[in-house]
């Protein structure tokens, strides 16, 4: 019996191995005609897509050739998956040629030729839709860190203060919206190269960068960060490739060592300071390996799991749900106190379904949006989403191109293609209600305070720059 498992086990790696393999060429073939063929950047839609779905697809496979061994938070199931892992990476191999075909499709164009743009003339009141998110930003954050006792010791609380927000998103929202506010300023520094408004912008994003320091929050230091750069490189200035792969490098292993020193239970600032130079000070060479533990151990290990174990049951142990985590997407746009009884999103359903109760509430696991399309469609649904996804965010890039890099187009284009990297490590819920509510509503309101507004003829079709 021994000896049968130890065969199992090596032919398992061996289908692992071509399967990276046939990754690997296929992520070269349609970058190749994405960027050098039709002249895409990293900063559009396809190419975030690329970036973000390789990182976190590829790192759970590549760690099952080399070791089964389960550590940090590589999934206890990974024995039970090596002989689904296969399979499950070709079918998200065959999604970027599918995303292409829906991304540059005539129906992309026509999507975006049916949406309004911005008018030309850019709204003048950026300081008033500022101050005003600003004032609702606090209003929120003083309801939902009341119960904590304010909002400095609910920053105090760390990484732990993840768990003050579980069912009160529609709160938890104005943490976000500190940074959406910000952008109001970068928005009118692109617009009038005033000094005055990029010194502001500066102060106001130190200021949001420094909470999600406190408390620990990585994925909104992530998006804060390719927010900020994609509004500079569409709206004031295009960023070159000899400054983007240093920075990339320099951003990865600093998030990686920021993982590696956050705490929770803070005192005082002294003592978040006081803390954190300790853990940095017991991070020696020997624990280099810790700077690229998100590939290894972390996060990037996480979301593809799903995909593998839902190839496992779905159709043998559970029934398809066609297309009811869809269709029941929208309803967590309403907030939480409104409908208690709403279903549990799609990642916690997964961890009552796979690891059961008694775990903390900031604990969990995120349910990659292709394994959401396998969950209701089996192998259909992940070409069906493929091509949606492609031709939604190539409706975006159009879009884009037809407000001629229109300062409120810029923002709004900024904050959704920002928010791709969750939406791929997420459900279709995230997508809809996760950067609705996160990001959009406030930039809406905004842009309604500062005067903007939309018309429904476009100007003639430009190609994307």
């Amino acid at each position: 019996m021994a000896w049968a498992g130890a065969e199992v086990i090596v032919d398992s790696q061996s289908w692992i191995a071509i399967a990276v393999v046939f990754y690997c060429a296929t992520v070269i073939a349609v970058a190749y005609f994405v960027f050098v063929v039709r002249k895409s950047n990293l900063f559009d839609p396809i190419g975030q897509y690329l970036f973000f779905l390789s990182l976190f697809s590829l790192p759970l496979p590549i760690r099952a050739l080399l070791t089964e061994e389960i550590e940090g938070s590589v999934t206890p199931y990974l024995p039970t998956l090596m002989h689904y892992l296969p399979i499950s990476l070709a079918l998200t191999a065959l999604s970027m040629p599918l995303f292409t075909l829906g991304y540059y499709s005539p129906w992309a164009r026509r999507v975006a030729r049916a949406t309004p743009i911005p008018m030309r003339q850019p709204p003048e009141r950026l300081g008033l839709a500022f101050m005003v998110l600003i004032g609702l930003s606090v209003l929120l954050l003083y309801l939902l860190t009341s119960e904590a006792g304010g909002f400095v010791p609910f920053l105090l609380l760390g990484y732990s203060s993840t768990e003050q927000t579980f069912g009160r998103g529609y709160l938890a929202v104005g943490l976000p919206w500190l940074f959406v506010a910000s952008l109001f300023l970068l928005y009118g520094y692109s617009r009038t190269r005033s000094m005055r408004y990029l010194v502001s912008f500066i102060v106001a994003l130190g200021g949001v960068v420094l909470i999600q320091l406190l408390i620990g929050n990585r994925a909104m230091l992530l998006y804060i960060l390719l927010v900020v750069m994609i509004y500079v490189h569409y709206g004031i200035r295009p960023l070159r490739w000899k400054f983007l792969v240093p920075f990339a490098l320099a951003v990865f292993l600093s998030l990686n060592v920021m993982g590696t020193l956050r705490g929770s239970g803070y005192e005082n600032i002294g003592d978040f300071i006081e803390k954190t130079t300790a853990s940095a000070e017991r991070v020696s060479q020997d624990e280099a390996k810790n700077f690229f533990y998100t590939l290894t151990i972390g996060e990037f290990v996480v979301p593809f799991e799903t995909l593998p174990q839902m190839v496992r049951t779905i159709g043998i142990e559970d029934v398809p749900w066609f297309g009811l985590s869809y269709i029941r997407a929208p309803i967590y746009l309403i907030p939480n106190f409104l409908f208690p009884d709403r279903p549990l999103p799609l990642a916690s359903w997964y961890m009552e379904r796979y690891y059961g109760g008694g775990l903390r509430l900031n604990e969990g696991r995120q349910f990659f949006f292709l394994a959401e399309a396998y969950l209701n469609f089996g192998p259909a649904g992940i070409i069906i989403v493929a091509l949606f996804w492609g031709v939604l965010w190539g409706a975006l890039r159009q879009w884009l191109a037809r407000s001629e890099l229109h300062p409120a187009a810029v923002l709004i284009y900024a904050l959704s293609v920002g928010f791709m990297f969750r939406c791929i490590a997420g459900d279709f819920a995230t997508l809809v209600a996760g950067v609705t509510q996160q990001s959009l509503a406030a930039a809406l309101i905004g842009l309604l305070i500062a005067g903007g507004t939309l018309r429904r003829r476009a100007p003639p079709e430009r190609a994307p720059a």
